[in-house]
């Protein structure tokens, strides 16, 4: 005979184990209630930054391939960021969480502690979500805050950093190169002179023309000089003014020959005469002082102009220059002799050219890292969660009814098993017994 289990045995199974059936999934259920109401809640903060694409010149590379995108390594080294120890320890100074704790094991687990309660994510190619989760729902979202203002200011210093020692390598190559050319530049200049002297060509005009050219063009690189210092002193306005390095700086100004100095040095004297008659709070003395600033001003606008057209009229003389000594090696007639001069010459000229591209390359990727900042673009910015992201109550309780539910129905069959007593012919099947009699089930009405 096969045994098949019907309902009304189902019911008499769940009728002898109840005490199974209820009591493990009612007492699992209240522990976990009780566990999800008394567990301490936790609140998460996140933010999300978007890294835009910044098209920089690379002067690493040659000018063909000096367009590249400079946004992708700012994304690579982002978790080493966020996760390191002085992101952490700058973090917990700005907000000042640290107050009480010693430089020691306290303050190591408490960056730590922090550090695990840090969630990073890379969503996209250009962007990514820092998160902070913490029992104070206002210092999780100032945490997510501070790490996110520390990461793009690590970054752009860094950035900085590079692009500075970049410009400081090109340049010093460039002095070296420069050097170099000159020398040999001064070397064929000598030569060609010289064979000129020898047999003359008819090219006696091209060296004066060289000698006036040379004294013009050191004239000029003089006064670009001059306007260099000049604009060193007038970018110390307005707010180093009343120190003494400014003080210094209005009265070498005073003696420097340039735009709007006459009426820089009768408003100085307006105020050197207000100033001293009268306190600092008089209100004549601030405006005299407000019309030398503005005139500080137009100077530093009007120098500056000065200053890039000089350096148009020197870069327009050179070239000139260059182009006289190209026509005067057309009249060197010793070629075989003067070839390894002339090599040398050609060589250094090509690295001082390429070089000098290289350094403008360089200044470019500097100005454009200037504004870095605004390549870090916030736009999911933190805010204080009003609900605690932890513990999940309805997940615990509804986890913890369901696996009391498992338990208590594993129970019941457990013990069902282990009951020997027979309550049904099935019941005797497995020992083959003969069965006698069977007496009727009593069902008694009320």
């Amino acid at each position: 005979m096969q045994n098949t289990l019907t309902i009304r045995d189902v019911k008499q199974f769940a009728g002898r184990r109840l005490k199974y059936l209820v009591i493990p999934p009612l007492v699992v259920t209240i522990i976990c209630t009780a566990g999800a109401l008394l567990l301490p809640k936790k609140f998460e903060s996140s933010t999300t930054i978007w890294v835009q694409p910044d098209e920089i010149l690379n002067p690493l590379v040659s000018y063909q391939m000096a367009v590249q995108l400079a946004s992708s390594d700012r994304l690579d080294t982002f978790s080493e960021i966020v996760y390191s120890r002085k992101t952490i320890e700058t973090v917990i100074d700005s907000l000042g969480m640290g107050a009480g704790v010693d430089r020691g094991i306290a303050w190591d687990n408490l960056i730590e502690h922090i550090r695990q309660n840090i969630k990073i994510a890379r969503k996209g190619s250009d962007s990514f979500t820092i998160s902070y989760t913490d029992t104070d729902p206002v210092r999780a979202q100032q945490m997510v805050s501070g790490i996110a203002r520390t990461f793009i200011e690590t970054r752009i210093k860094g950035e900085a950093r590079r692009n500075e020692l970049t410009v400081d390598f090109f340049e010093r190559k460039l002095r070296e190169y420069q050097e170099k050319f000159e020398s040999t530049q001064h070397d064929m200049v000598s030569l060609l002179l010289q064979r000129m002297r020898e047999r003359p060509t008819g090219s006696s005009g091209l060296s004066s023309r060289l000698e006036d050219l040379d004294r013009q063009i050191q004239h000029l690189e003089d006064k670009q000089r001059a306007d260099g210092e000049a604009l060193q002193q007038l970018g110390m306005f307005p707010d180093g003014f009343h120190s003494d390095e400014g003080k210094q700086a209005l009265a070498l100004l005073r003696r420097a020959d340039l735009p709007y100095v006459d009426e820089f040095r009768t408003a100085m004297m307006q105020y050197d005469e207000v100033s001293t008659r009268y306190t600092p709070q008089f209100p004549e003395v601030g405006k005299s002082e407000n019309e030398v600033l503005e005139i500080l001003r137009k100077m530093r606008v009007a120098v500056e102009a000065e200053k890039t057209g000089l350096a148009s009229q020197i870069s327009d003389m050179q070239a000139n220059r260059q182009r006289i000594i190209n026509d005067m090696m057309k009249y060197s007639v010793d070629q075989e002799e003067d070839l390894a001069k002339k090599s040398n010459y050609g060589l250094y000229q090509k690295l001082y050219e390429d070089m000098r591209t290289k350094l403008e390359q360089a200044k470019i990727t500097q100005e454009l890292g200037k504004n870095a900042e605004n390549s870090f673009i916030i736009i999911d910015p933190a805010r204080i969660p009003a609900k605690p992201s932890k513990p999940n109550q309805a997940l615990i309780i509804a986890g913890g009814s369901l696996l009391g539910i498992v338990l208590g129905i594993a129970a019941a069959l457990v013990a069902e098993s282990l009951d020997g007593r027979l309550r049904s012919y099935a019941d005797l099947e497995p020992f083959h017994i003969p069965v006698i009699a069977m007496l009727p089930e009593l069902h008694t009405d009320h």
